[in-house]
């Protein structure tokens, strides 16, 4: 019999605005689902979205490709449903995706702490949220929780799943618990019939950037538009991402519309997932200057689809130039960002091609491992 593993989600496909943590469950259940039945609690609509999805049943448990999925209205979820709902499933491990996230996080901690569900694990993902840029936005309240719940000790016992060694080290800064604390890279699709078919032209003195991800500022495109000023080369700089913060949005805008005449940039809107791909293909590099990523899944498909990556070093992606698919540069380096740049728009199409191969390679070998779902197998075990 298959164990069962309960993932407290918050957002599922098919939604696209909650970023990386679906994709991440997505190929979780893809590639572990012959050993473990998942079970998925998530909101019954997109991130900010008024309306629910449509042709989707809620308040019950039904079959979403290989896992089953609860969609719920999130302000239905009071103590009581959360605890109805974990305690359907006659499971050993809970998953949870967040460690702010109040009702999909918090609560299920709590219960536990009530006795009020019974679950014999749990382990969380903090998914890059103690990286120091992501705790630096609204640090005042994110810092006086961590405060509360180790005067609390709401989380001993819990098993902290980090992504990369970098997470690793994030986590023991707040929490230490070195032993508590396993490493277990994030599973990508699977890529191994993939041929490499890039087209795009590349004309010296001239490159297409593109960005996709949600806007943000801890995904700081209003610095990566600030790189562009310097530039004399003829850039054209493609915005792909849901409008998560109209605020942060309109200063990008206020910078883009003092940019010189050879910048053109275009914010086009969000992208559903199945063309991700297809758009890295029609740019030459992906200009992403992270405040922090506990993965990256936008990084890994860039690379894939033979998109050298411009990113920060506040990822698990480095050591990209000794490779030659790219740069990952200290955000307090921003001359860098602007000579790599620079030189991506410098280069020939035969010399842009050498750096797309190689990324296609490079992302490729770097796509799940027997080695990545032997360690998820261990992350669930009890």
């Amino acid at each position: 019999m298959k164990k069962k593993v309960l993932i407290m989600a918050g957002y599922y496909i098919p939604s696209v605005k909650g970023g990386g943590p679906i994709q991440s469950i997505k190929n979780l259940v893809d590639n572990l689902s012959d050993k473990i039945d998942f079970y998925i609690v998530a909101a019954d609509r997109d991130l900010g979205d008024d309306k629910p999805f449509e042709n989707i049943k809620v308040n019950e448990w039904i079959s979403v490709g290989n896992a089953k999925v609860f969609y719920i209205d999130i302000t239905q979820l009071t103590w009581k449903k959360i605890a109805d709902i974990i305690n359907s499933v006659n499971y050993k491990v809970m998953y949870l995706n967040s460690f702010f996230d109040y009702k999909f996080s918090i609560i299920p901690i709590l219960l536990r702490k009530l006795n009020k569900i019974r679950v014999k694990k749990i382990v969380l993902a903090p998914r890059g949220q103690f990286s120091p840029g992501a705790l630096g936005l609204k640090s005042v309240k994110k810092f006086f929780y961590i405060k509360l719940v180790k005067i609390l000790d709401l989380y001993r016992n819990i098993t902290w799943h980090a992504t990369a060694d970098i997470e690793r080290e994030d986590i023991e800064v707040i929490f230490g618990n070195a032993e508590n604390i396993k490493v277990a890279n994030n599973l990508t699709a699977n890529y191994k019939e993939l041929k490499y078919d890039k087209s795009i032209k590349k004309k010296k003195g001239e490159l297409k950037i593109v960005f996709i991800s949600r806007i943000h500022p801890k995904k700081n495109l209003k610095k990566a538009i600030e790189f562009l000023k310097g530039i004399d080369d003829k850039i054209e700089f493609n915005i792909y991402g849901p409008l998560e913060d109209k605020i942060y949005w309109s200063e990008c805008e206020k910078v883009i519309d003092v940019l010189p005449e050879n910048i053109k940039v275009s914010y086009i809107g969000m992208v559903d997932h199945d063309r991700i791909m297809d758009i890295f293909k029609e740019h030459h590099v992906f200009l992403f200057p992270t405040l922090g990523e506990n993965f990256g899944h936008v990084i890994s498909e860039a690379l894939i689809a033979g998109c050298p990556v411009i990113i920060s070093n506040q990822t698990p992606w480095r050591g990209l130039l000794n490779s030659n698919v790219g740069w990952d540069i200290d955000l307090n380096k921003e001359d860098e960002f602007v000579k790599a740049i620079q030189y991506c728009a410098g280069l020939t199409e035969e010399k842009y091609y050498k750096i797309s191969r190689s990324a296609f390679i490079y992302g490729k070998d770097a796509s799940s491992m027997n080695k990545n779902l032997d360690d998820y197998k261990k992350l669930f075990e009890v």
